[in-house]
C-alpha cells in the first residue's frame, strides 16, 4: 500500500536499514507472476526515490498454499525469475506456506525450496533445524556453483548414508475405502470423494424419484460432510479433500435450491464471516463460508480488512447471532480485539468465534472471544451449538 511505504521508506532510509517489500497491494495478493512483479517494480522504484539502493531491498513474492490455490504455484516460481532478471534485487520466501493442509509437509517444502533455488531464490525462511532442509541447501550450493569444489559438501556429508526405511503397513485399499464412503454413485460417496458433477446428478435422481428436498439434506447431504469433517479431524482427510467435498456438496445443494424456487427451504439461521481489519489474508475464512453455506446456514461474508464497525452494522441490519473473525498475523489480532470488543458495547447477545495460524485457545479468550476454531470443520461445529 502506498501509505505503508510512505510511512516506512523514510525510517529505513534513516536508520540506514535493508527492506523487505512483499508483492501485494490494496486490492491483496495478485495470482499471477506478471501482477506480482508490477508490485515490486513499484517498491523497489519506491525505495529507490527514498534514497535506498537497490541492494538492500529485499522480494517477497510470497507463497501461496498448494492445497488451496494450486495454480498459483508456479506462478510464484515464475515471479522471482522475474525480479531477479529483470530488478536484480535479492528475493526471500517463507517456504513452509506451501504445504500448509497437505501431509508430509516437509518433503513437499524440500521440493519447493529446490525448485524456488531454481527459479533465483536467494533467502529462504525455513527451520534451521531441519536436516532435510540443510540437505538440499547444501546441494544446491554444490549444483550453482557456490560451494566451490563440493569442499563443504563432502566435509559435511563424506561417509553417510541414507539408511533403507522399513516398508510400513500399508494403507486401506481404495476399494476397501470406497466402501466406507458408500456405495459408488450414491450421494454420500459423491460429496465425500469430491465429485461435484455426479453429486449434482446423484440429487437430481433422488429427487425425481420423489425425495423431498429436507430428506436429502437431512439423510445425505449433511452426514457425508459429518463424515468429511470426522476424517479431517483425525487428520486422515486433508484440506484439498475437504474442500473438493465441500464444493460437491454445494453442487448438490444448488440443485436444491433451483429444483426448490418458490417452496421454502429450511435456513438454520444467519452467520458473519470477516477477515478483520489490517488483514488481506482470507482462504481459512473462504473454506469456513463454503462449509457453513453447505450445512444450510445462510453466511454474510464481509470479506476482508473488515472494519469492526462493518461488522457490527451487518450484526444489527441481518438480527445475527454469530460472528466468525478470522487472522492470520499477529500484527493484525489487535483488529479482532477492537471488533469484538464493539460487539461486546453495541451487540452484548451476539456470539463470537474466532481463527487463524496465529490463534490459540488461550489467545482467543484474551481478545474476548467466546469460541475458538481451529478449522473449519470446528467452525461447523461451533455454529451447530449455537444456532441449532
Amino acid at each position: 500500500k502506498r501509505e505503508s511505504l510512505e510511512a516506512v521508506l523514510p525510517i529505513a532510509k534513516h536508520y540506514g536499514c535493508a527492506v523487505v517489500g512483499l508483492t501485494l497491494d490494496e486490492g491483496g495478493i495478485p495470482p499471477t507472476a506478471e501482477e506480482r512483479f508490477a508490485i515490486a517494480e513499484r517498491i523497489v522504484a519506491a525505495a529507490e526515490a527514498a534514497g535506498i539502493p537497490r541492494q538492500d531491498v529485499l522480494i517477497d513474492c510470497l507463497v501461496m498454499a498448494a492445497s488451496t490455490n494450486q495454480s498459483e504455484v508456479v506462478e510464484i516460481l515464475r515471479a522471482i525469475t522475474l525480479v531477479k532478471e529483470r530488478l536484480g534485487v535479492r528475493t526471500v520466501l517463507g517456504v513452509s506456506n506451501v504445504s500448509f493442509g497437505l501431509p508430509l509437509r516437509e518433503v513437499v517444502n524440500a521440493t519447493f525450496l529446490s525448485a524456488a533455488f531454481s527459479a533465483g531464490l536467494d533467502m529462504p525462511i525455513l527451520n534451521p533445524l531441519s536436516q532435510r532442509y540443510r540437505e538440499v541447501v547444501d546441494s544446491w550450493r554444490v549444483l550453482c556453483g557456490q560451494d566451490t569444489g563440493a569442499a563443504r559438501y563432502i566435509e559435511g556429508y563424506a561417509g553417510k548414508t541414507i539408511a533403507a526405511q522399513p516398508v510400513q503397513a500399508q494403507a486401506p485399499s481404495a476399494a476397501a475405502q470406497s466402501a466406507s464412503d458408500g456405495e459408488a454413485g450414491s450421494l454420500r460417496h459423491c460429496v465425500i470423494s469430491g465429485r461435484k458433477s455426479a453429486a449434482s446428478e446423484a440429487v437430481e435422481r433422488m429427487l425425481d424419484e420423489g425425495a423431498t428436498a429436507m430428506a436429502v439434506i437431512d439423510e445425505h447431504l449433511i452426514p457425508a460432510l459429518d463424515e468429511v469433517g470426522a476424517r479431517f479431524e483425525k487428520g486422515t482427510f486433508f484440506l484439498p479433500q475437504l474442500m473438493a467435498s465441500a464444493e460437491a456438496a454445494k453442487a448438490g445443494f444448488d440443485v436444491i435450491r433451483r429444483r426448490s424456487a418458490g417452496t421454502a427451504v429450511a435456513d438454520k439461521g444467519s452467520v458473519a464471516v470477516a477477515t478483520v481489519k489490517g488483514d488481506i489474508h482470507d482462504i481459512g475464512k473462504n473454506i469456513v463460508r463454503m462449509l457453513l453455506e453447505n450445512y444450510g446456514y445462510t453466511v454474510y461474508d464481509l470479506g476482508r480488512d473488515v472494519d469492526p464497525q462493518a461488522v457490527l452494522d451487518c450484526v444489527k441490519e441481518h438480527g445475527i447471532k454469530l460472528v466468525g473473525l478470522s487472522a492470520l498475523m499477529t500484527t493484525t489480532v489487535r483488529g479482532m480485539e477492537e471488533t469484538i470488543a464493539l460487539l461486546r458495547e453495541q451487540a452484548p447477545d451476539v456470539k463470537v468465534f474466532v481463527g487463524g495460524a496465529v490463534l490459540t485457545p488461550e489467545y482467543a479468550q484474551m481478545v474476548g472471544a467466546d469460541y475458538y476454531a481451529k478449522d473449519a470443520a470446528e467452525g461447523a461445529r461451533i455454529c451447530a451449538e449455537v444456532l441449532g
